[in-house]
C-alpha cells in the first residue's frame, strides 16, 4: 500500500476519534505503521496533513454535489439540495464525523466549508427568486442553516435513519406546497 495514503487514512481515523488537538503525529505514525519522519517528509506539519484531509474531503464532496445537482434549477434544485446532507455523510462518514468534531475549533476547516457552501447559497438565492419568494436571500440563508445543522446531526449519528428521512421529506413537502 501507499504510505502517504496510509498516513492520510490513519490521521483521518485518529482526528475523527480524538479531535485534531488530541492527536499527535506520533500516534498517527503508530496507526499508519510508519515513522514520524515520513509524515513530516510528506506533509511538513500536522496542520498541513489535516489540511490535505480537509481539502480532499471537500473535493470529493464537490464532485458528489455537482453530479447530484447537475443541471437542476428552481424548485428541483431546492428539493434536491435538502437531500445533500444525507448523501454527503453517507458517502464519506469518517470525513464528516471529523469535520463535525473540529469545525468549531479550526478556522481552516471552517474556511473550506464556507468556500464549499458559497455556490449553493448563490444558486439557492436565484432559485428562490425565480419562485418569487418574498425574501430569497433570507430563504437561502434559512435553508443553508437547516442543511448545516442536518449534516452535523447525521455525522454525529444523533438521529436514526427513519427520522432523518422523515425530516428530509417534511422539508421537501413544505417547499413543494409553496407553489
Amino acid at each position: 500500500m501507499n504510505k502517504k495514503k496510509d498516513i492520510l487514512d490513519a490521521a483521518l481515523k485518529l482526528f475523527t476519534e480524538n479531535g485534531e488537538r488530541a492527536t499527535s503525529t506520533k500516534s498517527i505514525a503508530s496507526e499508519a505503521e510508519t515513522s514520524e519522519a515520513l509524515i513530516f517528509r510528506h506533509f511538513g506539519t500536522k496542520e498541513k496533513l489535516l489540511e490535505e484531509i480537509i481539502k480532499h474531503g471537500y473535493q470529493e464532496a464537490a464532485k458528489i454535489i455537482s453530479n447530484y445537482l447537475n443541471d437542476e434549477n428552481g424548485l428541483q434544485y431546492i428539493l434536491k439540495i435538502v437531500e445533500v446532507p444525507r448523501i454527503l455523510v453517507d458517502s464519506h462518514p469518517d470525513f464528516w464525523k471529523m469535520q463535525h468534531k473540529i469545525i468549531a475549533l479550526n478556522s481552516l476547516s471552517q474556511k473550506y466549508h464556507d468556500i464549499f457552501m458559497k455556490p449553493c447559497y448563490e444558486k439557492l438565492t436565484v432559485a428562490f427568486s425565480k419562485l418569487q419568494y418574498e425574501n430569497p436571500v433570507l430563504e437561502a440563508e434559512l435553508l443553508l442553516i437547516y442543511i448545516d445543522g442536518m449534516w452535523k446531526h447525521f455525522a454525529s449519528q444523533q438521529l436514526d435513519s427513519k427520522t432523518e428521512s422523515a425530516l428530509t421529506k417534511l422539508l421537501q413537502q413544505k417547499y413543494e406546497n409553496f407553489n
